[in-house]
């Protein structure tokens, strides 16, 4: 990738698509954390069974990011991004159609190969379009589609399931299809990834397999950032879906809010990790990422300990937007500093599995915490979150700092890569 500053109309298109496809991923998730209450009314579901629902999904979200990762290295960020958006998006209007408790849960495991490549092929493509200043502001600018497809999950919610039940949520999804189709004939391949793929077929890479660059994760220096990195994400996404899969059913049973305020509360909370996303990314690019992500995580401790503890419903909502800030915004830098951690060759591959080995991690979340819910509480069982944050606080604070000044990144071999 090219480190001039000058920003061109495909940097500004692939950020609208790696926006769009993380936008409607979201959106994906919180439709089936807003189904949850209803979904157990018709299906009779224990909480640990609702639980289930959301770490089935996680799991093949992990499976498939794995497996799409690698695609992207070998056959295109655009191609394979617009790939991931259709699968997720037909497979989530097939729920809709779930007859029993047995069918949703094979479904969701289905729905999730698609929604777990999209993210690291998403970051991958951004990284590799914009320079090494703007690359944490724009990564923080596409994982603000994650607050933003929550925002419009929760207003869909408000409107139609009063009316049609949870079935209408999933047929919604179906809308990304028609996306991914434009994203495809509009954000070209970067730069970074078709030089890689001409040293391929230069080299006869494409015609050995065996050889990918998978190995190289664990080889050198890289085996260390890749260990610390699935710690990192490890950590970070068991708070994360502990806290996103419950907090519906927390605000509306333990809260004893209805459906309208729910999402009303919903969307003041995003709108707060909206603005923490663009916050932690400029943080980011000005002071380091390491810096931004100890700072992001500390905060998200101290804030979930004060939020599971308030019981006024005014404080609630107005300490919402501030809980969504701290506990979300850090996940802003993610895209920018793992897609740095690892070479052109090997990017979405390793982008990938570490974010997907946190995938796999926090498929126990959702579960965890609907247990202890089910015998101490939901305010406990939010609680243990901090736990999962301390986890991957430790692990960053022993990653390298990817920003150093006059180093170039994306011009780096693996073993460069290595000793950062």
């Amino acid at each position: 990738m090219s480190q001039n500053d000058r920003l061109t109309k495909n940097h500004w298109l692939s950020l609208a698509g790696a926006t769009a496809g993380w936008t409607l991923d979201a959106m994906d998730w919180m439709m089936l954390a807003l189904a949850l209450p209803m979904i157990k009314i018709s299906f009779d579901c224990t909480l640990p069974q609702l639980g289930l629902l959301a770490t089935f999904t996680l799991g093949g979200a992990a499976l498939g990011g794995v497996i799409v990762g690698i695609l992207a290295d070998y056959y295109g960020r655009v191609r394979v991004l617009m790939f991931t958006m259709l699968w997720y998006s037909i497979f989530t209007g097939i729920c809709g159609f779930a007859q029993s408790y047995d069918q949703l849960l094979a479904l969701r495991f289905i729905t999730g190969f698609g929604l777990g490549g999209e993210w690291a092929v998403g970051a991958a493509l951004v990284s590799e379009y914009w320079p090494d200043r703007h690359r944490a502001k724009a990564t923080g600018f596409v994982h603000s589609g994650w607050p933003l497809g929550y925002g419009i999950a929760s207003v869909v919610f408000m409107y139609v399931a009063p009316l049609w039940g949870w079935r209408a949520l999933f047929w919604v999804g179906v809308i990304p299809a028609l996306l991914a189709i434009l994203v495809r004939l509009f954000v070209p391949e970067p730069e970074a990834w078709v030089e890689a793929k001409k040293n391929r077929t230069a080299n006869g890479a494409e015609k050995a397999p065996a050889k990918f660059p998978l190995t190289t994760l664990f080889t050198g220096g890289l085996c260390k950032i890749t260990l610390l990195g699935m710690v990192l994400s490890s950590g970070a996404l068991m708070a994360y879906w502990g806290s996103a899969t419950w907090l519906p059913s927390f605000l509306a049973n333990t809260k004893g809010l209805n459906i309208v305020k729910t999402g009303g509360f919903l969307i003041t909370l995003n709108v707060g990790a909206f603005l923490g996303y663009q916050f932690f990314g400029w943080l980011a690019d000005k002071r380091g990422r390491r810096l931004a992500f100890i700072s992001g995580m500390v905060c998200a401790i101290i804030t979930t300990i004060i939020y599971v503890t308030i019981n006024n419903d005014l404080a609630l909502l107005f300490f919402g937007p501030v809980f969504g800030f701290t506990t979300y915004g850090f996940f802003g830098i993610f895209g920018a500093y793992i897609s740095e951690l690892f070479p052109t060759e090997a990017r979405a591959t390793g982008t990938s599995l570490v974010w997907n080995v946190g995938r796999v991690m926090s498929m126990l979340s959702p579960y965890i915490i609907g247990a202890l819910a089910e015998s101490s509480g939901m305010a406990l069982g939010l609680g243990i979150t901090v736990v999962f944050n301390l986890l991957g606080l430790i692990a960053v604070y022993n990653l390298p700092e990817t920003v150093k000044a006059g180093v170039k990144l994306y011009n780096r071999s693996s073993t460069e890569v290595g000793r950062i």
